[in-house]
Order: C-alpha cells, then sequence, then structure tokens
C-alpha cells in the first residue's frame, strides 16, 4: 500500500467555468509537490465538463499569474483564467 500526504488548496472558479461546474469555489485534496497541471487534473477529473481548462486557461496561484509547472502549498487559492478579448 502507497501512502502520500496530501494538502488542500482553494479553486476560484470564473465565467463558464462557474456556470459549467454550478461551482464558484471549491477545496481539493492533491498530493504534496503536486503542481497547477496536477490541480487542474484533479478538477477536470471531479468536474470533467471543465476538460478545456488545461488547453486554454492561464494558471494563477495566490492572485498571481503562474506557470503550469508551479508547486502549490497547503492553502493556497488557484483559478485557471480564460482569455479574454476586448476593445
Amino acid at each position: 500500500m502507497v501512502y502520500f500526504t496530501v494538502i488542500t488548496v482553494r479553486v476560484e472558479l470564473f465565467g463558464r467555468a462557474a456556470t459549467q461546474s454550478g461551482e464558484r469555489e471549491l477545496r481539493l485534496e492533491v498530493p504534496k509537490e503536486a503542481s497547477l497541471r496536477d490541480v487542474a487534473a484533479a478538477l477536470v477529473l471531479e468536474h470533467p465538463v471543465l476538460g478545456w481548462i488545461p488547453d486554454i486557461c492561464r494558471p494563477a496561484r495566490n492572485l498571481e499569474y503562474a506557470r503550469w509547472d508551479d508547486l502549490v502549498e497547503e492553502g493556497d487559492e488557484v483559478s485557471f483564467i480564460p482569455p479574454v478579448s476586448g476593445g
């Protein structure tokens, strides 16, 4: 049996992601040493309708844009920002 330490992160969902999932905020447990890519994968496992997020969104951690390979820590706030346009 394999044991690993988990941490909890808070995920904020906006716009289409919030509408499709029916959630504005949720908590996810991910392995310690998880990346933002891992958080997105855990989110998609819980809400498969959000499978588009890793393909088109930019990750943010604690209100700052981040890289997909950045690691998360216990209690981090994570969001996935879709592309925006305007004029």
